[in-house]
């Protein structure tokens, strides 16, 4: 079937970000993620070894198995994975109802499972290791990316690159690169391939096309628009009345623009970067709805246009609150 041209929108720039899957009593909802993830034409996939407490690339791997569509793979290397990842996951099931509550308890178990975590490790031996095994779980011969997790200004990257340009001449590797959790003036460069936090709206973090600064290179992967746009977008509606009706308009029938910021921001970052971009959920519901949102937004001749009036709007908000 030949997808249209919004379909192939979302093929092509938008990702999955697998954080979210996990084993043990939540494999099955995250395998039904993955492959309603593929339904609705997501084809890139960013894990990592620490992600779903250690067990989303095994997830993903088990996910992917069998399925025909061509996907890109991304994982990373540096931060090791939970030493329990099943103690941890019980853990979690016991403390996430009782978070609700007991104030402050789910902030101090991440506190304190954030102390617990081993540091970052860039020696080769490790890494290698490290990718070995991720190609073992992912039930891959090759990926498409390996980017180095949470590297810092102090960690000696250079005796990686001769390891990393041998696991791309033996096939291994399609391409490799660096990651942050933060904006891009933290990130710490590696390889050909950036993975870093969008800017957030109204602010002066560059690079970016929501800026009138450098934008990123086409090849850059940004993530965080659930996270950092999407809050701002409420506040931009609740500031203005015009502007929430403008966007409903670009929405089905009937949605509430509250109810669809996050479909709203990633279709905002669409309009205004070239940029693959990473999203994250572990409702498969949600991700059909937003996703149909998206479709729902982009195909709107009047798209681009309140896009631009939604970035004025942040950029004007960013004036008053700098003055």
């Amino acid at each position: 079937m030949k997808m249209d041209r919004h379909t192939d929108l979302i093929s092509q720039r938008l990702g999955f970000g697998c954080g979210r899957l996990k084993g043990g009593h939540e494999k099955a909802n995250a395998l039904r993620l993955v492959h309603a993830a593929l339904d609705l034409g997501l084809r890139h996939f960013d894990t990592a070894p620490p992600y779903g407490l250690g067990t989303s690339e095994s997830v993903l791997g088990e996910a992917l198995k069998g399925r025909q569509e061509p996907v890109t793979v991304f994982t990373k290397a540096g931060l090791a994975r939970p030493a329990s990842p099943g103690l941890m996951q019980t853990a979690r099931a016991i403390v996430k109802p009782l978070a609700n509550h007991i104030p402050g308890l789910r902030k101090a178990v991440l506190k304190g499972m954030a102390h617990r975590a081993a540091p970052a490790n860039f020696n080769p031996d490790f890494i290698a290791q490290s990718f070995e095994t991720s190609l073992r779980l992912l039930q891959r011969e090759q990926v498409d990316g390996l980017l180095l997790h949470e590297a810092q200004a102090h960690d000696t990257l250079a005796p990686l690159k001769p390891l990393f340009d041998r696991y791309v001449a033996q096939g291994q590797l399609v391409a490799y690169g660096s990651s942050t959790g933060e904006p891009f003036d933290q990130l710490v460069r590696f390889g050909t391939v950036l993975q870093y936090r969008c800017p957030v709206p109204g602010t002066d973090e560059v690079p970016s096309e929501f800026s009138d600064e450098v934008p990123p290179a086409s090849t850059d992967i940004l993530h965080g628009a659930f996270r950092f746009i999407a809050p701002a977008i409420s506040e931009q509606m609740a500031r203005d009345s015009q502007l929430k009706d403008q966007l409903a308009s670009l929405l089905p029938a009937g949605t509430d623009p509250a109810a669809a910021t996050g479909a709203l921001a990633l279709a905002y970052a669409l309009a205004q970067c070239h940029n693959r971009l990473l999203f994250s959920t572990n409702q498969p519901q949600r991700l059909a709805t937003t996703l149909q949102h998206v479709r729902h937004v982009t195909g709107s001749a009047q798209w681009r246009p309140a896009m631009q009036t939604l970035h004025a709007a942040f950029a004007q908000t960013g004036a008053l609150c700098a003055a």
